[in-house]
């Protein structure tokens, strides 16, 4: 039986000193890769250019949409900001409450209600939305959630390059892929994610009638979006 918030538990050991923590992620594209759980606890001069500008751009009220392990949040509440951290999963909430994170909330972002002037998605944040048919749902509930002249500052990158050497192309769209957490020979749900690239993301921005601006490309085509109404 395939259980819940592996991945949180991993990073809950990590934080409790245990520095072997090995989080094993499977993949529907590829052989399983080893995720480095000292990602979630980077200081802010480990950063990618990627992420210091989105701390740079950020005003006002701040949502931390998928905070993990809150280190994010803590730049941010150390440059005065109010930040709300929000997380579905309880390991990580747990993190974030002991590490000095001001406000982790635990919850589905669907079901956040409170408004906000920026809401941070970082970290491949599109791919909360599982499938491309899911994203211009995500985008409008995140946009529900800005108050006036507000901004979501999202990335993503474009994921080609795993097809340019022989591997098969899944159906549909290249960009999404499943996952599935192992720790301890512990195995969490298969779930989907997306990757999308910036034309695609431009392109569902103009179908839904809201502003999208590519703030930064890195040189993995990794990139910066800012979205607002």
């Amino acid at each position: 039986m395939a259980l819940k918030d592996i991945h949180g538990k991993a990073i809950r050991d990590y934080y409790r000193g245990d520095e072997n923590t090995t989080l094993i992620l499977h993949n529907s594209y590829g052989e399983p890769e080893e995720m480095p759980v000292e990602v979630f606890f980077r200081e802010e001069e480990d950063l990618s250019v990627l992420e210091h500008l989105a701390l740079i751009e950020c005003k006002g009220t701040v949502l931390d949409l998928g905070a993990g392990a809150g280190v994010h949040s803590l730049i941010l509440q150390s440059r005065g900001f109010d930040v709300v951290a929000l997380e579905n999963s309880p390991a990580c909430v747990e993190v974030m409450k002991q590490s000095g994170v001001n406000k982790p909330v635990l919850q589905d972002y669907r079901l956040h209600s409170t408004k906000y002037d920026t809401i941070l998605v970082l970290m491949n944040g599109v791919g909360l939305a599982g499938t491309l048919k899911g994203l211009p749902e995500m985008i409008a509930r995140c946009l529900s959630m800005l108050n006036e002249d507000g901004q979501v500052l999202i990335d993503s990158s474009d994921i080609s390059y795993l097809y340019e050497d022989g591997l098969s192309r899944p159906q549909g769209y290249y960009g999404e892929v499943q996952y599935q957490y192992e720790y301890k020979q512990q195995k969490g749900e298969w779930f989907d994610w997306v990757y999308v690239d910036q034309e695609t993301l431009m392109v569902i921005c103009n179908d839904l009638g809201v502003s999208c601006e590519i703030l930064h490309t890195d040189e993995t085509d990794q990139y910066l979006a800012c979205i607002s109404k």
